[in-house]
């Protein structure tokens, strides 16, 4: 059986940061699927590494 996400609500806007789970890989209900990091932290950790590349 397949089941398809066609949309997920997040309280702010982000961006995964992490998969939990391989493609294929059967998964059970409430399964922690992805993390989502907060737009700001991710733009936060960007700017970081390009600093240090610098």
């Amino acid at each position: 059986m397949t089941n398809v996400i066609n949309a997920i609500e997040s309280p702010f806007d982000g961006i995964v940061s992490a998969f939990f789970f391989e493609a294929g890989e059967l998964v059970s209900d409430g399964m922690l699927l992805a993390e989502v990091e907060a737009a700001v932290e991710a733009a936060e950790a960007e700017s970081a590494k390009t600093e240090e590349t610098a």
